[in-house]
């Protein structure tokens, strides 16, 4: 029996060596607003808070966008909503790109946010 519990831990060892790296850990206290597509939630915490903001405000962007305005009072809203949530968020779009360039997991999550909501990678 030891002889088989010795012959087995080298190989626990290199399987417990081998477990994928895992992400930051989550921001103490963050709640993942309701605004934010359930697509966008992984790693969402880890974010800083100015990536997390722009998410919550470009998803609610992209529902308006998406809403059909079936009369002129709706055309109304939409246009009143897009007007509070779309306006100005290429220019921060195309900051925030900048900005976390060179850091690799963020400019990573930010590419895969950017190929779901299609936006244009600067």
């Amino acid at each position: 029996m030891a002889l088989a519990v010795l012959l087995l831990l080298p190989g626990l060892a290199a399987a417990a060596a081998a477990k994928p790296a895992v992400a930051a850990p989550a921001k103490a206290g963050c709640t993942i607003p309701a605004e934010v597509d359930p697509e966008h939630h992984t790693g969402f915490c880890a974010l800083p808070q100015e990536i997390r903001t722009f998410v919550a405000r470009q998803d609610v962007c992209n529902h308006f966008a998406g809403e059909e305005p079936y009369d002129a009072a709706r055309r109304r809203e939409l246009d009143k909503a897009m007007a509070k949530y779309c306006d100005g968020n290429e220019a921060t779009w195309a900051r925030l790109r900048a900005q976390y360039r060179q850091d690799p997991v963020r400019d990573a999550w930010l590419s895969r946010y950017s190929e779901d909501v299609g936006l244009d990678l600067p």
